[in-house]
């Protein structure tokens, strides 16, 4: 697909209402968790090869420490900071008036903290026992763990579902909206790259991130509307 031809597809999807965006992804996730689950045989083959083409054929020392860098920014406090002071900033940037200024960053920061939770909490506490995938180390014995797999399941990956979510939210709250992709790819390839999940942990994550950012950011614009049409 060409640069151009990526522009067109992308000015579409924006077309799209959130809400329809969200039943969108939704929809998707929810396919892939039923492949998922019942352990579906073309699936479940592709993932392994893509698992090995990425987790060993790509595997150096240089390679390691970038990615354990990646998928660790979640659990930095510097992250979160970084983030609440830039989406401050560029409330302030965008209004003359520091009260209007001040609730568009508090309002940015909660949207921001909800979205990122819903996804934590949908992955974790509800999909992932749900589902009932394992980690590929407890699949396949070739896995190269870098780091820790985690104690969970492996369906679907909260660090991509997380990712995506706030990289949803923010595509809306502040530039550079390239980057925000940039930083939940490199994050959800990177638990890939690890040994942590399977490539299909990582798109589902990816799908459900999506799904809750839209729905989040949907409802967000509607309560801003209601308020803006009543004065408050």
């Amino acid at each position: 697909m060409s640069r151009l031809e990526g522009l067109r597809v992308c000015k579409i999807i924006r077309q799209i209402p959130t809400v329809a965006q969200a039943t969108i992804w939704a929809t998707l996730f929810l396919a892939l968790s039923v492949l998922v689950a019942i352990r579906w045989q073309p699936l479940e083959a592709v993932d392994i090869a893509f698992l090995k083409l990425v987790n060993e054929g790509l595997a150096s020392k240089w390679l390691d420490t970038v990615m354990l860098f990646f998928t660790s920014m979640g659990n930095k406090p510097l992250t979160w900071l970084l983030l609440v002071a830039w989406l401050g900033y560029c409330a302030f940037k965008r209004s003359s008036e520091w009260r209007k200024a001040l609730k568009k960053w508090g309002v940015s920061v909660l949207t921001l903290a909800v979205a990122f939770g819903c996804a934590d909490g949908l992955s974790g506490r509800v999909a992932k026992p749900l589902v009932g995938r394992d980690r590929p180390a407890k699949i396949i014995k070739e896995v190269r763990l870098v780091n820790s797999d985690g104690k969970a399941k492996g369906f679907p990956s909260s660090h991509a579902a997380n990712a995506f979510a706030v990289a949803r939210v923010l595509n809306e709250l502040a530039p550079p909206k390239s980057l925000w992709w940039f930083l939940a790819t490199m994050i959800a390839i990177s638990r890939v790259y690890l040994g942590a999940h399977f490539p299909a942990d990582v798109v589902g994550g990816a799908m459900l991130g999506l799904a809750v950012g839209s729905a989040i950011v949907g409802a967000t614009q509607k309560i801003q509307k209601r308020l803006e049409s009543t004065g408050g």
